[in-house]
């Protein structure tokens, strides 16, 4: 499981080591799930919320595989670029880069959405679930 970069990630401290934790990384993958479902429900009424949901929901699939895995982002700032990080050392499939490229895109219009006032439309919700659907059914892959 552990490669290169992952190794260097657990070197560099933005991701540690942990008890691997299966059951509730499930749950996890569960929620990140629903997430998704719940946002294609809102993306006319309410395209910001979808796109939060969205983003969360990606974001937990990808703690799920950390949790998995017995890994966990490490302590101080950019929790979620840590996040980015680990997939981009552990979801190594050629056909996934794009999508795995995509999640710090995500995060920072999320950031933007959250901080700036930045209002998206439902064209940047069905993009950004494209993304993230491609990252879940990975994960739940890799954990099935």
């Amino acid at each position: 499981m552990i490669g290169a970069d992952l190794e260097r990630l657990v070197g560099e401290r933005a991701i540690r080591r942990c008890e691997p934790d299966p059951a509730n990384a499930r749950l996890e993958l569960a929620t990140a799930r629903k997430h998704l479902e719940t946002a294609i429900g809102a993306a006319e009424s309410d395209p910001n919320g979808a796109f939060q949901l969205i983003y969360d929901g990606t974001r937990k699939a990808l703690n799920a595989h950390m949790r998995a895995y017995g890994y966990r982002v490490g302590s101080g700032p950019g929790a979620h670029v840590k996040t980015g990080r680990y997939a981009a050392a552990v979801l190594d499939d050629p056909a996934l880069a794009p999508y795995v490229a995509a999640f710090d895109d995500l995060r920072s219009l999320r950031n933007q959405s959250e901080y700036d006032a930045l209002q998206l439309d439902e064209a940047d919700v069905h993009d950004a679930l494209s993304h993230a659907n491609a990252i879940v059914a990975a994960v739940e892959r890799d954990l099935a």
